[in-house]
């Protein structure tokens, strides 16, 4: 069982059986086949710049190249956590393995020459400091171990993490080695991020140096240069006008976040939510997506450049707070960028995926879009190429959840489920497709909790020969008496959200947690530039349309309404901005 804090108001259910057969789950299983097994050979690279950071000539490097297999090993951790694939499992197992050996004696594991390790030169000028993300390539691979290890108990995992930690201990914050900060390796949004590895490393080995390094970092946000967002959320400002709004800042947060667990302190609880809260008031898209060109901007309703890495950190930081609070609205959030800015960064065959998703226009392969990370050996690898799997997989997060008295069912899409305690969890009824759900549960006997969503605003549950009619954004507690078996049939009536700024006069469609838009080979052969307007009353009766995953909604006027997800998958333009008539 993964170990978890009893500051947590929520926790993860773990699984010993999963089976996913629906449109996530086709997704993982690609995703899995088609671009996890096999990276290390099709992408050699990802490791080999590690191997050969001292070989002359060096190569051609970037401040953040150390990222990328702390992102892939992750991202891996997360789907294998959801499918439970044997065969990832065994090959993650492999590449961890070889991870290790890159390792130097000094504990070193990043892709920089001997004489510029965490200095903030770059190995091709070493005399010259101008900034590299040595701290955060390191912060990532700290933890993806730090999960792997809670996986597997293989302790050369963590040894690996202390060591990077000793490191770490030795050059920063040190009165005998000049007590060099963090902040002296600039990019401290990025840089900063070791805070969350050092928390989680504290409440594994209870190892007071670790909180002690935290608490110095802690101590470093409220310098100039960094982001001072605790003193940012304390005074109630918007995420947005702190001085480091970018979304790497994000990952500083979650150890915030673990900081609470270790401490108790309600300042750092204060501060998640707020930032939390103020990023879902101004920076989420009608996708689900988070920032314009990389940041917080304080205004969704802009076509800026939306970063599938942005995404993820963000949803990250929702999985935590849900954890911390238990506040179902975060899985709303949550579900919404889960079916459309996540799945929607991705092609179905999980071949590639997105660097940017936009609301308007066209999806391309990371590749294309940010050709300028690919190197050598790694020519398909980029921040988001390696980051991407992670939004995925972390349905496994919140998908079944528990309290100290409830088990939680927050994702009603076909599964079933074996949790490691042997409860089975079966649920089916095509949704997202459809709103009617069918959930029976054996080998459990407590309270079962169903999350109601905000945006059902009437739905019926009948169990037992019983119907109720719960409250939306709420659980609906019931008895299981060993087993149990339930019908949930969701309100799907369409939902509109009116643009503003740059999309005033136009409307994002919503059924359940489903955005819908159209594209080329959808609109009837209309112009994306000259659609008709919709009928509001004549779409609230057309039927959804389910054909291989992909959900459709023909409507009189001649287009057709797409999920996000599969919008302009073939190339195609597409749009989700449209006019309706009031």
């Amino acid at each position: 069982m993964q170990k978890t804090s009893d500051k947590d108001a929520m926790r993860t259910v773990r699984m010993q059986k999963s089976r996913l057969p629906g449109i996530t789950g086709r997704l993982a299983h690609n995703i899995t086949r088609n671009w996890l097994i096999g990276l290390r050979e099709s992408n050699p690279g990802i490791l080999d710049m590690f191997r050969e950071r001292d070989l002359l000539p060096y190569r051609l490097m970037l401040a953040w190249l150390g990222e990328f297999a702390g992102k892939y090993i992750t991202g891996a951790y997360y789907v294998y956590r959801l499918t439970l694939d044997q065969e990832l499992y065994v090959y993650l197992q492999g590449f961890l393995e070889e991870l290790l050996t890159c390792q130097a004696e000094d504990g070193y594991l990043g892709p920089f020459s001997k004489e510029c390790r965490l200095t903030g030169s770059f190995s091709q000028k070493p005399d010259e400091v101008e900034g590299t993300w040595d701290a955060w390539g390191h912060y990532h691979i700290m933890y993806g171990l730090s999960l792997w290890y809670e996986e597997t108990r293989k302790e050369q995992y963590l040894q690996c993490v202390e060591k990077i930690a000793d490191l770490f201990l030795r050059k920063f914050y040190n009165p005998e080695t000049g007590g060099k900060s963090l902040l002296s390796l600039k990019s401290p949004e990025a840089n900063l991020s070791p805070i969350h590895a050092f928390a989680i490393l504290y409440r594994l080995t209870d190892d007071p140096r670790y909180l002690r390094f935290a608490l110095e970092v802690e101590k470093d946000l409220s310098r100039e240069g960094a982001g001072d967002y605790i003193g940012c959320a304390m005074d109630k400002v918007e995420f947005y006008q702190c001085p480091q709004p970018r979304w790497e800042s994000l990952h500083v947060i979650m150890g915030i976040a673990e900081l609470y667990r270790a401490t108790g302190k309600t300042y750092y609880l204060r501060t998640v939510e707020q930032i939390y809260w103020s990023i879902q008031k101004t920076d989420i898209h009608n996708t689900g997506s988070f920032s314009t060109e990389e940041q917080a901007v304080g205004t969704p309703f802009c076509s800026g450049n939306m970063e599938t890495c942005c995404t993820i950190a963000y949803d990250a930081l929702a999985a935590e707070v849900f954890k911390l609070t238990g506040n179902p609205e975060i899985i709303d959030f949550l579900e919404l960028a889960h079916y459309n800015a996540c799945m929607g960064s991705w092609s179905p065959t999980g071949r590639w995926s997105t660097y940017h998703t936009p609301m308007v226009g066209e999806k391309h392969s990371s590749v294309h879009d940010i050709t300028f990370h690919c190197r050598a050996g790694s020519p398909e690898l980029n921040c988001c190429s390696t980051n991407a799997p992670r939004g995925i997989g972390m349905l496994s997060e919140w998908a079944v959840t528990s309290t100290s008295s409830d088990l939680c069912i927050n994702s009603y899409e076909d599964a079933d489920f074996t949790t490691e305690e042997g409860a089975r969890i079966q649920i089916t009824g095509n949704y997202p497709a459809q709103g009617k759900v069918q959930i029976a549960v054996a080998g459990y006997t407590g309270n079962l909790a169903l999350r109601i969503p905000q945006w059902s605003a009437r739905t019926t549950v009948t169990a037992g020969g019983a119907t109720s009619h719960p409250k939306a954004g709420s659980y609906l507690r019931l008895d299981c008496p060993g087993r149990l078996s339930l019908e949930l049939s969701l309100d799907f009536s369409t939902r509109y959200l009116d643009g503003q700024e740059e999309f005033e006069g136009l409307v994002s469609i919503y059924r359940g947690p489903i955005l819908f838009g159209t594209d080329v080979s959808l609109a009837g052969g209309h112009s994306l530039l000259a659609l008709p307007s919709i009928n509001r009353a004549e779409l609230e009766e057309a039927p959804a349309v389910s054909l291989e995953g992909r959900i459709q909604i023909p409507l009189p006027c001649g287009i057709t309404l797409g999920d996000f997800y599969h919008l302009g998958y073939t190339g195609s333009q597409y749009t989700t901005w449209l006019r309706a008539e009031p």
